[in-house]
């Protein structure tokens, strides 16, 4: 019985001893919480970074679409394509060049590209709303325009 007692007492003695011994969890919580405000610290640097750069990619933008009506950012240039070269077309009414419009590509743009007014083009295609190009679609250059060469990207 004594050995009973004994054992008894060994083994309450180990547990207290062992629960008095594990960490308090303050010190490590205190430290996960520095180590999550230096996470939100860099995240919060990197998204004043990622709005920076897309302030910068909208005013690239802009600028790019005053350089070049008509063709969206991301898009190949009419002449890259091929579809911005003109054609001569026998079966032209007016005489002139014809133009595959591309992906993009608006009167305006065209117009430039061929040194003519939007008004030639429309009269000479018939087209009563400027809107309804389409890619792929084939128009008639009035005989007096030549194309300006696009730059090559």
């Amino acid at each position: 019985m004594k050995l009973t007692a004994i054992f008894c007492g060994t083994l309450v003695l180990g547990l207290w001893a062992s629960s008095a011994q594990t960490p308090t969890p303050g010190p490590r919580k205190a430290a996960d919480a520095a180590q999550l405000e230096a996470l939100a610290k860099k995240i919060d640097e990197q998204n004043v970074k990622i709005d920076a750069l897309s302030q910068e990619i909208l005013k690239l933008e802009q600028q790019v679409s005053h350089i070049r009506p008509g063709v969206m950012i991301g898009e190949s240039t009419p002449a890259a394509t091929g579809a911005g070269a003109p054609a001569a077309s026998s079966s032209n009414p007016a005489g002139g060049n014809a133009h595959i419009v591309a992906r993009g590509e608006t009167l305006t743009s065209i117009a430039k590209m061929y040194k003519v007014t939007v008004d030639e083009l429309q009269k000479a295609n018939h087209i009563e709303d400027g809107r309804k190009l389409q890619a792929g679609q084939t128009i008639s250059i009035p005989t007096s325009a030549t194309p300006t060469p696009t730059p090559a990207e």
